[in-house]
């Protein structure tokens, strides 16, 4: 699943982080000996490719006496007919026989066939459904209890059709609990170990309204209709509101579905369609093949009048017998936003297929655009579906980044089809790896290798670390959690959906990227390869993936990766230069320093595989060292510094104690930046002087031709600063301008011709700087471009003449920033013009591009109107409400009054958006700065639920904590080195 939306800069976040904004194994195994000849190999291999490692590293590493066996699949017992018994509901609720909230693990399941029938879609609210589901169930162990799940649904009939005992009539009675979201059947008396029996169950329920489950999404056709559409969305625990179903990960089965619905629409399903019979009434029946074997979660279902694009059918890259047929839904006024989509998602899958060596497992691959989606993205087998920013895309409305981020987004779930399809995780307590390698495979082999192909100049690995630092600020926190949790402390559903954050996707990818760059990337391809073809149709757990590593490696890597998986947080990694003797140390690192610390954070470590770039008299070279979980070592001597962390392939912060000898020019654009990025974290947290850090932001914006990362980091460091002072107005004037004069907005050249002439990275940055120089005046800007302000005029008059285009006027990567500008000199004029505009919006990063536009008005009024609007439905869609507020509070003049609705308005925003409420936690507090501001939260979420996301308050309060820090021991120190 992809939470992720267009990458920007979030000037909200109080480090001005980089960040997508708006927003998814178990087996023994058995050992046997090593022999030093697969040592020698090894070494051998290592030393021909290349790889320098040193002879401790090596040491440390390599697997002592033994190496795992790698786990095989079991075969499932067969099955025969059935035979049935029934039984009516229990006539009272009692307390549940079973208590937990994870099922039992005394059966497990091999198929549904799922029969539903939905008359009408054309009802506003409450659309009803009805429909049976057969289980085809197996008895791994004796019991008189099955326990399933089913949640806001009604149960009228239960059969259980024995297929042994004919006679037999074993069926007590069965309840629901809503506390638990199960469905509990009692038997007469146990079923025995082997048994086998089909579980049939009748039951109703309405369409949902909170795009979850089975719900209800509605839009406008092109002839100005309203148009409503069924469609699911089961990930992590929703699909147990659609049907009854075993709702686990590990409970795997092949899915069949036959559904009766209105005539005028057409149904979509994770397996291909077999044959659809008219019913009369203008109703018909659609009836599809089995799924492979999967889990519930990813189970989807789409009944609509969509329309789609002309399908395309690809050859299989290692079966030349097999096809993908693949076809994109959207509205019909937008399929041709949808070609750019369906030319990735045909490429991407041969990239993957070559990478995994494992093909598509299917003959076929619906991939849809709907109108109301919570997340990105989700990546149910065979039936994507989208939210419409995720994957449309206009060539001429549509921005550069836009283009990247369809590719991203569509990149990522199709990672999914192998890793979390293919391959699922055994319980969400590492949905990590899930997600982690989805980002990471996603972006590293199927963005970049796509992007590479296209002869597009995306900085696909860069912005990969720009959002890693948005990782590590959380990780940094005493709130945060490890990839690797335990089952146990993550069961209810609440808490399930807060491992979807970002540690689990980017901290995962995150560590990916380090452990890939330490073994090399054939070794990461032959030990994933192994991992998916032992795990074929199965669930794993993180243990079994290091067991691919190891046996790849050669290499003890379990035990390195277990030490970042399992352990919550990141390392201080500090090098001290003494004499030309460097000795490294470690620590955890904890942003807020007024939080107190338990002796367990103390103490953690890590294992550590250093890369670093260091100077003496005779050579500039970078090497590697592995630091194990000891606190300190000696590495190398006779130098004259030293950068650890060289190309910043690690997830961790270095704190260099000879920073101010560090020769800039020497190094490359990604150890600058971090070098900043650990410069504003040191600085937050309290290890690093004032000018120290305003001594490097200043050299590292002095370099002759600053890089993409670079500057971007510079960035980020002025985005911090601005918010954290943007509530003084005396410092933050002074602050500002010291700002806006580096960002130098008079010789920015933003004509069409020369934006189009520019490199990608380029661009982006002009953008980026243009940003935060409207964020600071915007009448200063169009004073000091001439050039600029001509574009803020013919803007406008496109929105005002219907027949006038700024197309090869206005580059569309710099649109939004002229429109911001066009508006901000005339909110009121304008803003009913570009209401308009945006209820019309047909272009999904349009529709965007006029929500950041009318957030960003300085009139307080129009603000509160825009928040108002978010209440209403009608007026902003549901899946759009977090991303409008956190525009709102992202803004200096927005922060008091989108902290005030979110109060105000707490209990309508949390029922509807549970699972995005972190989200809107994070964006409304994330700049406060005061103790009074402390206050208002502490008291606001001791009377206020937030269900399962209590983290998301901690998390919160520790930003705010920081925040405060900074402001009483570093802001005067600050300010007066940057006004030096």
């Amino acid at each position: 699943m992809s939470e992720l939306e267009e990458v920007s800069f979030w000037p909200g976040s109080a480090d001005g982080s980089y960040s997508r904004v708006g927003g998814a194994m178990h087996k023994e195994v058995s050992c046997r000996k090593r022999t030093v000849v697969v040592i020698a190999v090894v070494v051998c291999i290592l030393f021909i490719i290349g790889i320098s490692i040193p002879a401790g590293m090596l040491q440390h590493l390599k697997n002592k006496e033994e190496v795992k066996e790698l786990p095989v699949s079991t075969d499932k017992p067969a099955t025969t007919s059935p035979k049935s018994s029934t039984a009516q509901p229990s006539p009272s609720p009692h307390s549940p026989k079973w208590s937990s909230q994870r099922l039992p693990r005394t059966i497990y399941v091999s198929e549904y066939n799922i029969k539903l029938t939905m008359k009408d879609l054309n009802h506003k609210n409450h659309i009803p459904y009805n429909g049976t589901v057969d289980i085809l169930v197996h008895v791994a162990n004796s019991t008189d209890l099955i326990v399933l799940h089913a949640f806001n649904i009604n149960i009228s009939k239960v059969e259980i059709l024995l297929h042994s005992s004919p006679t037999d009539s074993i069926l007590s009675g069965y309840e629901t609990y809503d506390e638990l979201q199960q469905l509990q059947i009692s038997l007469k008396k146990p079923l025995d170990m082997g048994s086998n029996f089909t579980l049939q169950i009748s039951f109703d329920a309405t369409l949902r309204e909170d795009l979850h489950g089975f719900y209800r999404s509605v839009y406008t056709s092109p002839l100005d209709d309203e148009k409503a559409m069924a469609v699911t969305q089961f990930e992590a625990t929703h699909a147990r509101k659609a049907f009854p179903c075993f709702d686990e990960p590990d409970f795997k089965a092949r899915f069949k579905l036959t559904i009766t619905r209105p005539s005028h629409c057409h149904t979509l399903f994770n397996s291909p369609h077999n044959k659809t019979v008219d019913e009369g009434s203008g109703l018909e029946t659609d009836t599809f093949e089995y799924s492979p074997e999967m889990s519930s979660y990813l189970v989807a279902i789409v009944v609509s009048e969509l329309k789609h694009t002309q399908p395309l059918l690809i050859q299989s890259t290692l079966n030349a017998s097999q096809s993908i047929k693949i076809t994109l839904y959207g509205r019909e006024n937008q399929l041709s936003q949808l070609e750019f989509a369906k030319n990735v998602t045909a490429e991407v899958i041969k990239v993957f297929e070559q990478f995994f060596q494992v093909a598509y497992p299917l003959p076929k691959l619906d991939i849809v655009a709907i109108p109301d989606f919570e997340n990105g993205a989700m990546e149910n087998w065979g039936l994507i579906t989208f939210r419409e920013s995720a994957l449309l895309y206009d060539p001429t409305l549509s921005s550069t980044n836009q283009q990247q981020w369809v590719t991203e987004v569509v990149a990522h779930e199709l990672a999914h089809q192998w890793f979390g399809n293919y391959v699922t995780m055994k319980w969400w307590n590492e949905v990590w790896l899930n997600e982690g390698f989805a980002t990471f495979v996603g972006e590293m082999i199927g963005t970049k290798t796509f992007a590479e192909n296209q002869g597009y100049d995306w900085p696909v690995e860069e912005n990969f670390l720009l959002s890693v630092t948005s990782a590590a600020r959380v990780d940094s926190l005493h709130s945060s959690h490890a990839l690797s949790r335990s089952a146990g402390s993550v069961e209810s559903p609440s808490v399930i959906d807060s491992m979807f954050d970002s540690i689990s996707y980017t901290k995962g990818a995150a560590i990916l990227r380090m452990l890939d760059s330490f073994v090399t990337r054939n070794v990461t391809q032959t030990a994933l390869q192994d991992y998916l073809n032992s795990h074929s149709y199965g669930n794993a757990e993180a243990s079994d993936l290091w067991a691919y590593f190891d046996k790849a490696s050669g290499l003890s890597i379990s035990e390195m990766m277990d030490s970042w998986t399992k352990t919550p947080g990141l390392p201080l990694i500090s090098a001290v230069v003494e004499e030309g003797h460097v000795t490294v140390s470690q620590r955890p690192f904890f942003l807020c320093q007024t939080c107190n610390s338990s002796s367990e954070e103390e103490e953690r470590t890590w294992d550590v595989p250093l890369q670093y770039f260091y100077k003496n008299k005779e050579v500039n070279k970078t090497d590697r060292f592995y630091l194990n979980a000891t606190k300190e070592s000696n590495i190398m001597q006779d130098v004259d510094w030293i950068k650890l962390n060289a190309d910043w392939t690690g997830f961790y912060l270095v704190n260099n104690t000879d920073i101010d000898l560090v020769d800039l020019e020497l190094m490359s654009d990604v150890d600058v930046a971090n070098m900043l990025h650990n410069s504003l974290q040191l600085i937050r947290e309290g290890s690093l002087s004032s000018q120290s850090f305003i001594s490097t932001l200043k050299r590292a914006m002095a370099t002759e031709q600053p890089g993409y990362l670079t500057t971007y980091m510079v960035l980020q460091s002025w985005w911090f600063i601005l918010n954290i002072f943007d509530q003084n107005y005396d410092s933050y004037n002074e602050v500002s301008g010291a700002a806006y004069v580096w960002l130098n907005v008079s010789n920015m050249d933003v004509s069409y011709g020369a934006l189009s002439n520019m490199a990608v990275t380029d661009r982006e940055l002009l953008v980026s700087k243009l940003k935060m120089a409207l964020s600071i005046d915007h009448d200063r800007v169009v004073e000091d471009n001439p050039e600029f302000h001509n574009l803020t005029v013919l803007w406008r008059r496109s929105i005002e003449e219907t027949n006038f285009s700024y197309e090869g006027i206005i580059h569309r990567d710099i649109a939004r920033e002229v429109g911001k500008c066009s508006f901000l000199t005339d909110e009121g004029g304008m803003w009913s013009l570009l209401w308009k505009e945006y209820s019309d919006a047909t272009v999904p990063s349009w529709e965007t591009d006029l929500e950041v536009i009318l957030t960003s008005a300085k009139d307080i009024t129009l603000l509160l109107r825009m928040l108002d609007n978010c209440l209403n439905e009608e007026k902003i869609k549901q899946d759009k409400t977090i991303s409008i507020i956190s525009l709102i509070t992202g803004q200096r003049r927005g922060r008091a009054v989108g902290w005030d609705f979110m109060r105000t308005n707490w209990d309508f925003l949390y029922d509807r958006h549970k699972t995005q409420i972190s989200r809107l936690v994070s964006a409304s507090t994330s700049t406060f700065s005061s103790h009074q501001r402390l206050q208002e939260m502490d008291e606001f979420f001791e009377k206020n639920k937030v269900g399962g996301d209590e983290r998301a308050v901690s998390q919160a309060r520790e930003i705010v904590l920081s925040n405060i820090f900074f402001m009483e021991n570093r802001s005067g120190d600050i300010l007066n080195s940057i006004l030096k």
